[in-house]
């Protein structure tokens, strides 16, 4: 129990987030790793809460070596509903933490760059469906279309968007992440900074 509450004040207290290193767990393409993956980086065009392109135009998503490994899970789970995961935003540059910052200073939502933000130490990623076709799918929102709505447990009525919304959830909880209350689409580790291999080791339950 002690072991678990300060890894829960390691990654989620009010103090400024300790560094991943790149020795323990380094950063990886996570196109090659996660069956299905479409990536498709909100920050890579003007078309954001910023109004221009924070990333180059063929910015890859990079994510923990371990945090890769734990999404495919949830892919290949999504692949047994044709789903597959769209990939909206993976690692992120402090210069591009500070510009989200500018445009919407609202912790919760945006991590206010003294403290860091789990996308600066890829152990988080945005993420939205599409069929297996690669067609998007309905949703509760838009990406970053923050409001009632984006709250990841927001009532919606009976149909497609609650459906897939409810299927990126439990395939992703099954994976070991864990969801932004405030954001449908952001998940990131559930155990602390660094994972066990994924062969072996029991997914946690939605409880923990």
């Amino acid at each position: 129990m002690l072991l678990a509450l300060l890894l829960a004040a390691q990654t989620y207290g009010p103090q400024r987030l300790p560094p991943v290193a790149e020795a323990d767990d380094p950063l990886v393409d996570a196109a090659p790793l996660v069956p299905g993956l479409i990536v498709k980086l909100a920050y890579a065009t003007a078309d954001n809460l910023t109004g221009r392109a924070l990333y180059p135009a063929d910015a890859k998503c990079l994510l923990r070596r371990s945090v890769a490994g734990r999404l495919a899970l949830a892919a290949k789970a999504l692949q047994r509903r044709k789903l597959r995961l769209v990939a909206r935003d993976c690692a992120r540059s402090p210069k591009a933490q500070a510009d989200l910052w500018k445009a919407h200073p609202h912790a919760g939502s945006v991590a206010d760059p003294a403290r860091g933000s789990l996308h600066e130490r890829g152990v988080a990623v945005d993420l939205e469906l599409a069929d297996a076709a690669g067609a998007p799918v309905p949703l509760p929102t838009p990406f970053d279309a923050f409001g009632p709505l984006a709250a990841a447990a927001a009532p919606l009525p009976d149909g497609a968007a609650k459906m897939n919304r409810d299927a990126l959830e439990a395939a992703m909880y099954a994976a070991g992440f864990r969801v932004n209350p405030k954001e449908w689409w952001h998940y990131s580790r559930l155990w602390g900074w660094r994972w066990p291999p994924v062969d072996g080791v029991r997914p946690p339950s939605k409880k923990n």
